[in-house]
Parts: C-alpha cells; structure tokens; sequence
C-alpha cells in the first residue's frame, strides 16, 4: 500500500522562512536572542520541497494519539530540515532546523545524506547545529 503524498504549504504571502542566497541560513533577533528562525535557500524550488516531505523521516508523536506525523525531518545537501503540520497532517512547512534530535533520527538521515552524496556536508550540519539525544 503506497503512503499518501505529502503536501508542501508555503503559506499566504509567508516570506519568514525564505532567505536571500543558495545556502540555508539562520536569522537572530537583537531582541529576542532565544529565537532563531531557519531559512530556506532563495532558489529552492517547490517540486524540492515536495520531494522531501515525501522521503522524510517522521518523529514520533510520543503519547499524542495522532493519525498524522507533526514533526518531519529531511536532509537536503547536507543540513536538515524540519516540516511541521498546522492542519493535522494535510499540508507542512518546512524550513533549516537547528536544536535537538533523537539519535535514532539523526542516524536515519545519516543513512539518507550517505544515500545522496552529501555525508561530509551532514556531519558539519549535525556537528554545528544539532545536539543528539539518547
């Protein structure tokens, strides 16, 4: 039985998770030095979007009963993104994620960045953005 294709949502006029170069990037707030948002790269298309929701590693819910996975987690040329639903699994948004990962998580999008030929650029990612639990 094939999985339901995953829908990217980029939202009405949202423009919070797209940066300005080829490279995702992080932005800070002077501000509010605890929030960091990730940005995608300016040239990424819609059909890449869509291609890694549908090969992305879901999180568990932990004890929410939910149909649907909340949190998805892909590697793209190295770094690692995260999708999130708002609408109980029918659409995400995904954008760079930086902060804590499961190992088992870490360790299945290890294999997929073997998979795609970007292992070095991951293991920076993980090394430089991701604190790996358990």
């Amino acid at each position: 039985m094939a999985l339901p294709t995953r829908k990217y949502d980029k939202g009405e006029k949202r423009l919070k998770h797209q940066g300005r170069g080829s490279k995702p990037e992080f932005r800070t707030y002077t501000n509010d030095p605890k929030r960091i948002e990730g940005l995608c790269p300016a040239n990424m298309s819609q059909q890449v979007r869509e291609t890694l929701l549908n090969e992305a590693v879901a999180a568990p819910n932990g004890d929410r009963e939910a149909e649907y996975a909340k949190y998805l987690y892909a590697v793209h040329e190295g770094a690692i993104y995260e999708a999130r639903t708002s609408d109980a699994g029918q659409t995400y948004h995904g954008f760079p994620y930086r902060g804590t990962l499961s190992k088992a998580i870490v360790d299945e999008l290890r294999v997929k960045a073997n998979e795609k030929t970007c292992l070095q650029e991951f293991n920076r990612w993980v090394k430089d953005y991701i604190t790996v639990q358990g």
